[in-house]
């Protein structure tokens, strides 16, 4: 959407012959020249964290065309929206700014695709925004937390620049007010850069839903924004005291996990936070997935008083509390892997737009491929081995479709993806043989930023497009920064991999015994990987 709407604007300011004066021309020059081509060092007190270069300049070029086509254009409708621009008065595009400068995922996201349908109309619909003054007769709606979406009209979370579409197919209303935010936001960008450039001050936005008032001119406002860039790739070592045992990234943040806690982390922080650790036995969590309405879903694995082993399933809210624990325990017990110790084991879970939990590992005769369960926790499908088979550490994920995929290969002749239909736990959209021959250990699949798919495996990192013939490598393993032998990894909602690895463990026993080796964590490293084409 964002490529399509860049070549509009452009194109667009061909067909209208903008003659830019000298001024403008000054003004933009100020502002790309402005920005610190050697790059920006993050600081904690006196110790440098990372350095990094500020990708800025695409915005800055996309926006100073914006001024320019909406400014300088010599038709009389087109004027109708530059007064429209010019009407936003100095607290709006404050509003807008911070809006990008602080949110917590540098990238929009939406709680579903645009149709077909409605692709094409907002295509149609904007030239007519643009050159004929058809504008929407309302705005979208603005939200401070998820749950105030009730599902009726577009709205927009601040915090994680996530837009909510109505189920049903968008108006000509509603898509008038998504591109009459699009511009009003670019506006703002263009025009309180310009404010920054010019060396003006007090420039203050309010921050995500704390209402804190910061200097929209402060470096740390301006790095964060590029630490949440979907192409910035980032070293950053870790200062936390956690021996991670495993990594999950949730809709902001990472959540890493020890012996009988979770923590969370910042994306781009170097130290984590306790933020639950209310378990009744010895846990190990073996999966997590948190929903886009912030449910948190744990695959645990708990020793019992008896000494034995059992796998749970609970469900957090977003601030830690435990909201429900879901009793798998008749399942399992039809597993053929009970006297091995480890049935019930869950390697990993997705949680689609119905609320249908899938889950791989449970070792659950009949369910080789996955186990489905309805929102209540009741059984909805059992997916079998037949032509396809997996392994237990195969991607799992949601696509940007809403729908659950997986990795799973024909018996060995090669590996693809399909979704899965909970209801009849069949294999739909299957695209086989999309990854290079002798790639090893598919087990992550996410959403990219600039395509359908982003896969980690031990061979690089891809990026796949639905309908296309093979992945494009994105990162050949040669170029891993790490170690993948032993790393833990996790895909942010921006499509990047982030790989945790540690270069020494601590090997000891626990209280009953029992060896373990655990990361030493003054001795780990976080590595933030685009998945950008």
């Amino acid at each position: 959407m964002a490529d399509k709407f860049e070549k509009k604007l452009f194109q667009l300011a061909g067909r209208e012959k903008i003659i830019p004066p000298e001024t403008l021309g000054d003004k933009i020059e100020i502002i790309l020249t402005g920005l610190p081509e050697s790059g920006v060092t993050v600081t904690m007190g006196r110790k440098k964290i990372f350095s990094f270069k500020m990708n800025f300049r695409k915005a800055l070029v996309l926006s100073a065309a914006l001024v320019m086509l909406l400014s300088i254009t010599a038709t009389a409708a087109a004027g109708f929206l530059r007064q429209r621009m010019e009407a936003l008065n100095r607290e709006k595009m404050e509003e807008y700014f911070a809006q990008i400068y602080t949110a917590k995922i540098g990238m929009d996201n939406y709680n579903r695709p645009y149709t077909p349908k409605e692709k094409e109309r907002m295509e149609e619909l904007l030239p007519a925004y643009q050159e004929q003054g058809v504008f929407p007769k309302g705005e979208l709606t603005m939200l401070d937390r998820a749950s105030q979406y009730k599902g009726k009209g577009v709205a927009f979370l601040k915090s994680t620049s996530t837009f909510f579409f109505p189920e049903d197919e968008m108006d000509d209303e509603q898509l008038l007010q998504l591109l009459d935010f699009y511009h009003k936001r670019d506006y703002s960008l263009a025009k309180m850069n310009e404010k920054i450039a010019s060396g003006e001050t007090g420039i203050l936005a309010k921050a995500g839903e704390s209402g804190e008032s910061v200097n929209a001119t402060d470096p740390s406002v301006l790095q964060s924004q590029a630490v949440l860039n979907p192409e910035q790739e980032l070293v950053i070592p870790y200062e936390g005291g956690l021996s991670i045992l495993y990594m999950a990234a949730g809709r902001d943040c990472l959540f890493l996990t020890g012996w009988n806690e979770i923590h969370k982390m910042e994306i781009g922080c170097s130290d984590s936070v306790l933020f639950f650790d209310e378990f009744d036995a010895r846990t190990r969590i073996s999966a997590l997935y948190q929903t886009p309405q912030g449910e948190i879903y744990l695959g645990l694995y708990q020793k019992m008083p008896s000494g034995e082993w059992n796998p749970a399933l609970w469900v957090l809210d977003g601030q830690g509390t435990l909201l429900r624990k879901i009793d798998i325990s008749s399942y399992i017990k039809e597993a053929e892997l009970l006297n091995e110790g480890h049935a019930g084991f869950i390697s990993s879970i997705a949680v689609d737009k119905e609320g249908y939990i899938y889950l791989r590992g449970l070792g659950i005769k009949g369910a080789e491929l996955l186990f489905i369960l309805d929102g209540d926790g009741k059984e909805a499908a059992r997916v079998p081995e037949g032509e396809y088979s997996v392994q237990s550490y195969y991607g799992l994920g949601i696509g940007k479709d809403g729908k659950a995929y997986t990795v799973l290969s024909d018996k060995g002749k090669g590996l693809g993806i399909a979704s899965v239909n909970p209801v009849t736990g069949q294999m739909e959209n299957i695209h086989m043989d999309i990854l290079p021959e002798r790639t090893i250990a598919p087990d992550i699949i996410a959403p990219a930023y600039d395509a359908d798919f982003v896969l980690w495996s031990y061979s690089g990192i891809f990026s796949y497009n639905l309908g296309e013939e093979g992945a494009t490598v994105v990162m050949p393993a040669y170029e891993t920064p790490c170690n993948v032998e032993g790393s833990l990894r996790c895909a942010l909602a921006d499509g990047r991999i982030v790989l945790a690895y540690s270069s020494e463990y601590r090997y000891d026993t626990d209280e009953d015994g029992e060896e373990q080796h655990d990361r030493i964590p003054e001795k780990t490293c976080f590595y933030y990987k685009s998945s950008v084409r």
